[in-house]
């Protein structure tokens, strides 16, 4: 919440009353105690940012020292304990953001096209960009990526570096995309590749880092994902289609390790990582307030 013009007196749960001023911007988690009241009248813009997105930012940007989203939530708990702050920017700061704030707010009251879309996101993030220096983080160490957590990336199988592809490694993937639900072996695979086992393995994980069991293994979550969305088939009967027996518990092991949730979970609720608002933004313009707001 920007503070553009007067005074808020803000109620968060302290003994005392905090206050936001001209220049003054209140950041408050989702679920946070908080509510505000008017001193007179006071001019604000408010930017509701899915938290999920501001998590898959701080993923990408620790890509190589954390495994996934899930541990990307809970590197910000510890980054950012704090579940308001208030931040300083200055009325001339306010000042020089206000047009990029009543840009958004105009662009988010209509149509997202795609060239609305990313105008959108290049608005936000240069928002984001003034406010993230001055936002208070804990002291804390970013470990490193076990051996482990290296080989299981929760994603989908793409390259983590600019590298060259063998074109046998490119045939065994095509061949696992377009006949997923075999029960294939490495020896099978390589047979297909012209190449021994211990070769295809090399060669694919160059290629693509993981082994071609751990690329099938991923296509199986992904594809089983799309079916429990799109279709109202029995797990298990699913769980057949992509190639796993349902009574070896593979499938729910499987899908668990690369969705991050059950699939049963995950028909329920979708992703661990969606919002029930949905995702993107919001932006309530700029506006004068003369009552009390207060939301938990």
């Amino acid at each position: 919440m920007f503070v553009r013009d007067g005074t808020l007196i803000l109620d968060t749960g302290r003994a005392r009353p905090a206050f936001a001023t001209p220049g003054d911007t209140v950041l408050v988690a989702a679920g946070a105690p908080f509510g505000y009241r008017a001193e007179a009248a006071v001019m604000t813009t408010t930017l509701l940012i899915d938290t999920d997105y501001l998590i898959e930012h701080l993923f990408w940007r620790y890509l190589d020292l954390i495994p996934d989203r899930d541990a990307a939530r809970e590197l910000a708990a510890k980054l950012y304990p704090d579940p308001i702050q208030l931040v300083r920017l200055g009325e001339q700061g306010i000042e020089r953001l206000a047009p990029t704030l009543d840009e958004l707010g105009t662009l988010t009251e209509t149509h997202q096209d795609a060239a609305v879309y990313f105008r959108t996101h290049a608005l936000l993030l240069t928002t984001l960009e003034v406010i993230v220096p001055h936002l208070r983080h804990a002291p804390i160490e970013m470990p490193l990526l076990t051996a482990r957590e290296r080989a299981t990336h929760v994603a989908s199988p793409r390259w983590r570096a600019f590298r060259p592809v063998r074109q046998e490694a490119a045939q065994v993937a095509e061949l696992l995309h377009h006949r997923l639900a075999e029960r294939w072996r490495v020896k099978d695979l390589a047979a297909h590749a012209c190449l021994s086992s211990s070769q295809l393995r090399r060669v694919f994980k160059d290629s693509f880092g993981v082994s071609p069991m751990t690329y099938l293994s991923i296509l199986r979550a992904q594809e089983m994902a799309r079916l429990i969305r799109e279709t109202n088939e029995p797990i298990a009967t699913i769980s057949t289609r992509v190639g796993w027996a349902p009574q070896d518990g593979q499938a729910s092991t499987i899908f668990r390790r690369y969705m991050g949730t059950s699939p049963s979970n995950y028909r329920r609720h979708g992703p661990p990582s969606t919002s029930p608002e949905g995702p993107g933004i919001g932006t309530i313009p700029a506006r004068t307030h003369n009552a009390d707001s207060r939301s938990g």
